[in-house]
C-alpha cells in the first residue's frame, strides 16, 4: 500500500502568504522610515551649514572692524566718550523692534580701504548690505536697496553687549557705558524641528 504524499493544506499556504505580506509591509515600512530619517537629517545638516556660515561672515565683518586710529578719530555724530561700542560699530532698531548693526570694516588685503556694512532683519529675512569701499571717511552708506539674503525664516536677530563689572547690555545702548569687551550674536531660525537658536560670542578687545 503507497504512503499518502506529504504537502500543504490551503490554510497553510495562505497563512504562509499572510505572514510574508506583513513582513513585506514592515521591512517597507522600516526602510521608508530610515530613507526619511536620512533626508530630514541631510536638511538639517544643509540648514545648520547655511546657519554657520552667516555666524562665519558676521564674525568676520567684526574681526575687520575699523579701530579708533584707523578712523583717525572721526566719530559719529551720536557718539560720546563713554560709548558701549567702538566708533566702528552702530546699532539701531526701527519701529517695529528688528535690530540693525552697521560695521565700518576694511576691505582687501592692504587695509588701505574700507566699507560700511549694515546687517538688519526685514521681515523673515537677515539681509547684509554694503556700501561702495572707500579710502577716507566719512563713506558711502550702505545700499539697502541691494541688500543680499543671508538668512530665511529668521524670527529673531540680536545683539547684546558685555560690559565690565556691569555683564550683558542689550543693544542699542540707552545710557553712557564702560566700552564692551565682547558681543555675543543670537540667531534663531525655524525649520522642519522647530526653532532652532545659534550664538556666537566675539570678542571686542
Amino acid at each position: 500500500m503507497k504512503r499518502r504524499q506529504a504537502g500543504f493544506t490551503l490554510i497553510e499556504v495562505m497563512i504562509a502568504i499572510t505572514v510574508m505580506a506583513i513582513i513585506s509591509v514592515i521591512c517597507w515600512r522600516t526602510l521608508d522610515s530610515v530613507t526619511r530619517s536620512d533626508e530630514h537629517l541631510r536638511d538639517a545638516d544643509t540648514e545648520t551649514t547655511a546657519a554657520l556660515r552667516v555666524l562665519q561672515q558676521f564674525q568676520r565683518d567684526i574681526e575687520m572692524r575699523a579701530d579708533t586710529e584707523l578712523l583717525n578719530g572721526a566719530l559719529r555724530p551720536a557718539d560720546a566718550p563713554q560709548r558701549l561700542l567702538p566708533p566702528s560699530l552702530a546699532s539701531a532698531r526701527d519701529p517695529g523692534g528688528a535690530f540693525a548693526i552697521e560695521i565700518i570694516r576694511s576691505v582687501g588685503s592692504d587695509g588701505q580701504r574700507w566699507q560700511r556694512v549694515r546687517w538688519f532683519q526685514q521681515g523673515r529675512t537677515l539681509r547684509r548690505a554694503s556700501g561702495a569701499p572707500g579710502a577716507g571717511y566719512p563713506l558711502p552708506a550702505p545700499v539697502l536697496a541691494g541688500a543680499i539674503a543671508v538668512a530665511q525664516d529668521v524670527q529673531r536677530f540680536d545683539l547684546r553687549a558685555w560690559q565690565p563689572g556691569a555683564g550683558w547690555n542689550s543693544l542699542p545702548a540707552t545710557a553712557d557705558a564702560l566700552p564692551a569687551q565682547g558681543l555675543e550674536m543670537t540667531l534663531v531660525l525655524r525649520d522642519a524641528r522647530g526653532p532652532q537658536v545659534y550664538r556666537r560670542v566675539l570678542p571686542l578687545q
